[in-house]
């Protein structure tokens, strides 16, 4: 997983997220499976997708991950990087 899709502050919890979903379904849901627990296959395969909606929320597009770095410097420099929107007129 290339993790400089994520903000910086993301990074780590996207890495963390993304093992704890491996995990599911790599090691406890063969095991399940054997076993022929399908309810507990469910909520282990209902536990992964949550993540993985977790990891989509937070992963950006890289463009938007060095604009917010950029914004970052700047507002360490005391430079307040606000967002400007046009503003809309009515007819």
């Amino acid at each position: 997983m290339n993790l400089n899709y994520f903000l910086k502050q993301d990074r780590e919890l996207a890495k963390r997220k993304l093992a704890s979903a491996q995990f599911l379904l790599q090691e406890l849901l063969p095991d399940e499976i054997k076993d022929n627990n399908f309810d507990e296959c469910i909520d282990l395969c209902l536990s992964a997708v949550e993540m993985f909606k977790e990891i989509k929320r937070m992963h950006h597009p890289e463009q938007v991950v060095q604009l917010h770095e950029i914004a970052t410097q700047f507002l360490s420099n005391g430079l307040d990087v606000s967002i400007v929107k046009r503003p809309v007129y009515e007819s």
